[in-house]
């Protein structure tokens, strides 16, 4: 990634957590919005996996993250969920068995 890329990247996450506050104070004040948001890099880093990795849970809808200009943008719940699925990778149980599993965990 080139200096040039490194900047507008840095841009465009600061633009999409400036779009989050502005609809936390206007759009949305009754609606807790989440404190800390990740890009893919930030969250693999966290969760010490690969971005592939997250992007291979998201292709077995086991997570969702949002998007905003064609980025996908992680949630604190989001990096909860990853957290979970992680655990449950590192016990030896499949990707079919871990969605299952998550559907009985109230987040």
């Amino acid at each position: 990634m080139t200096i040039g890329m490194l900047k507008k990247y840095n841009y465009n996450v600061y633009i999409i957590r400036r779009m989050l506050l502005i609809m936390e104070d206007t759009v949305m004040p009754a609606v807790k919005l989440y404190k800390r948001i990740y890009s893919i890099n930030e969250a693999a880093e966290v969760l010490n996996v690969h971005q592939q990795t997250l992007r291979n849970w998201e292709r077995h809808q086991l997570i969702l993250p949002m998007r905003a200009a064609q980025r996908r943008i992680y949630t604190e719940k989001d990096v909860f969920i990853c957290r979970k699925i992680k655990e449950f990778s590192d016990k030896g149980i499949c990707l079919k068995r871990i969605k299952e599993l998550l559907k009985n965990i109230i987040i």
